[in-house]
């Protein structure tokens, strides 16, 4: 009997080890994958907030959508209006499916049930005022002219991480038309805000810029000045050029010099394409033979 409740003890604990861990892994995997984009209860950040998905979604769903959102909201009408109201879809993540069940329970666990909401009695929240000069709104122009050149790439990053402009394009006139490589962030300021742009940047979520800025983090006054940037170029946009890349002027442009250049080389080498090298002495000896 005694043996009975060893075991029976045992295997209590293992199963209650095994629950610890895996709350301490979704913990884990949350903060690490998701808190850059998603807070659970605390209101939109780039992403929904994710408070209590796992009553409105399956867990089929979740899985599949987080695993590749573009692909699954073109077969998922949910998925494609999510994808639609936030305009674009959520990076592709490599995890597996029992990580993502692991963040699903600790979403679960950190959403409190309505019911538990309306019979608890409402606590007034004490409004966290933000220090003005912490707000990218009330920057000075010298964090934002920071913020441009680190954007440019004229300033590099402390850590030596690639400038934006590599990859993104914004509409300012101190500026060259930038990259293609992905969104454009003229109005990203209206888009995110300050925290969702501090997450993005912090954290990266998308996995070509997680691997850009892994081994070399951007710092705060980094982030700062660019947020600067960025607000200025959103409160601004009306009066900045649309500097764009033509690409029928590079076509064309490209198309013509190569003909000019072609035309150059086939004036250069046309007698030597109709002639042979020693005509001339062919010539001469031919003459000479003739007049004997």
């Amino acid at each position: 009997m005694k043996m009975k409740l060893k075991l029976i003890g045992a295997t209590v604990s293992i199963v209650l080890s095994g629950m610890t861990m895996n709350a301490q892994d979704g913990e884990a995997l949350f903060k690490q994958t998701c808190s850059a984009c998603h807070t659970i209860g605390k209101g939109k950040l780039v992403g929904p907030d994710l408070k209590g998905v796992n009553t409105k979604r399956s867990e089929a769903w979740i899985i599949s959508f987080v695993k590749n959102a573009q692909t699954f909201g073109e077969k998922d009408a949910d998925a494609k209006a999510m994808i639609a109201e936030y305009g674009y879809p959520m990076p592709s993540q490599t995890i597996s499916d029992a990580d993502i069940k692991a963040i699903i329970s600790h979403i679960e666990a950190n959403s409190p049930t309505e019911a538990a909401e309306t019979t608890t009695e409402a606590v007034p929240v004490e409004e966290v005022k933000q220090d003005p000069a912490l707000d990218p709104a009330n920057a000075s122009q010298e964090d934002i002219l920071a913020g441009i050149m680190l954007f440019s790439g004229e300033h590099r990053l402390e850590n030596g991480g690639p400038s934006c402009i590599t990859c993104h394009n914004v509409q300012h006139g101190d500026l060259i038309a930038g990259g293609l490589l992905a969104k454009d962030l003229t109005k990203v300021y209206e888009r995110l805000g300050a925290a969702g742009i501090n997450g993005m940047l912090s954290a990266p979520p998308f996995p070509a810029m997680a691997a850009s800025y892994k081994d070399s983090p951007l710092t705060e006054k980094e982030i700062f000045q660019l947020s600067a940037f960025f607000n200025d170029a959103a409160v601004n946009t009306v009066y900045q050029p649309q500097r764009t890349y033509n690409d029928n002027l590079l076509l064309y442009g490209g198309g013509v010099a190569f003909i000019i250049i072609a035309s150059i080389i086939l004036l250069m080498f046309i007698e030597r394409k109709r002639k042979c090298v020693k005509e001339d002495i062919y010539k001469r000896q031919i003459k000479a033979a003739c007049s004997k």
